[in-house]
């Protein structure tokens, strides 16, 4: 029996997530039962499930299966949860009262939580900042679904350098400068204490230019809140100026298909490069004019440390 397959749910998937996101005057309950069908593919897509397998929600062995496959990570056990629960007020007759928007947000968010856990077991495989390339694609998600994964990262390896450089930027494009502020300096005497320049990287100054040249650039270099602080500060400039390059899926589609897939067959580019494709799977495009000024944006957003 085969497993997942992208392109044989396209169909469905284009159709559910029509129903959910593409339709005028779609009724809050109708998009929390849409939406819920939409989980059960992005289930099978985590547990590798084709079409021949059985799948609902609720289903205690789908339960199980995913506490076995993630090894109980509440990011995608909660997020199921709620999906499941609001999902099942939505589909079935028992709940006659209004179903509200802010339901509506909720599961949303939940399915945000989804999208966001295949990018964390993703890169609890293959760690975060190795390859240059599937980081600048990673960059490409919407910044909420970035902001998700990277702090659940983040909470499984304090010190990892990419990773608190790409959050910092992440929580001020989801949200503003403030919180990304605020983050920062929750944490800045930790941060202040590490340098900007990794052992690896270390490693690789010494093989270019001599350990003594090395020592100098790492000595120079700042430390990880100075960096951070000055790039969240620098980026916010053009965020105030010229506005977010792009806030969802339908707005980066584009930039998706023209730079997103990574180059290369190793099975890590493979396995990334396929989930970019299942999420942005079925989803339309949105004219975007500030993709003509892209540069402006990427150049700050892909510094890299290793």
């Amino acid at each position: 029996m085969t497993g997942f397959n992208n392109q044989a749910y396209s169909a469905l998937v284009e159709d559910l997530l029509n129903d959910a996101f593409y339709i005028g005057e779609r009724s809050p309950r109708g998009t929390i039962a849409t939406i819920r069908q939409y989980a059960e593919v992005v289930i099978r897509k985590i547990l590798n499930f084709s079409n021949e397998e059985y799948v609902t929600l609720g289903n205690k062995k789908i339960i199980e299966a995913l506490n076995r496959a993630s090894n109980n990570n509440s990011l995608l056990l909660d997020a199921l949860k709620k999906i499941t629960d609001i999902g099942n007020k939505c589909t079935h007759t028992q709940r006659i009262e209004q179903v509200t928007d802010q339901e509506v947000e909720s599961t949303l968010e939940s399915l945000f939580d989804l999208y966001a856990y295949l990018f964390v077991n993703y890169f609890r495989k293959y760690r975060f900042g190795e390859n240059e390339e599937i980081q600048s694609s990673f960059s490409i998600l919407p910044p909420i679904i970035r902001y998700i994964a990277l702090s659940s990262l983040y909470d499984l390896d304090t010190e990892k350098v990419a990773i608190i450089d790409k959050l910092s930027l992440a929580i001020l494009k989801a949200f503003d400068e403030q919180k990304a502020m605020d983050w920062l300096n929750e944490r800045k005497d930790e941060l202040k204490s590490m340098s900007s320049v990794t052992p690896e990287a270390e490693s690789d100054l010494k093989e270019k230019f001599g350990a003594a040249t090395a020592s100098i650039i790492v000595n120079q270099a700042p430390n990880m809140y100075d960096l951070c602080l000055d790039r969240v500060k620098t980026v916010n400039v053009k965020i105030q100026e010229k506005g977010r390059l792009y806030d969802d899926f339908e707005s980066a589609i584009e930039l998706y298909k023209k730079e997103g897939v990574v180059s290369g067959e190793s099975d890590a580019v493979s396995e990334f490069n396929d989930l970019m494709d299942f999420v942005y799977l079925g989803r339309k495009a949105r004219e975007n004019e500030k993709l003509k000024d892209k540069d402006t944006y990427l150049i700050m957003d892909n510094l890299y440390f290793e």
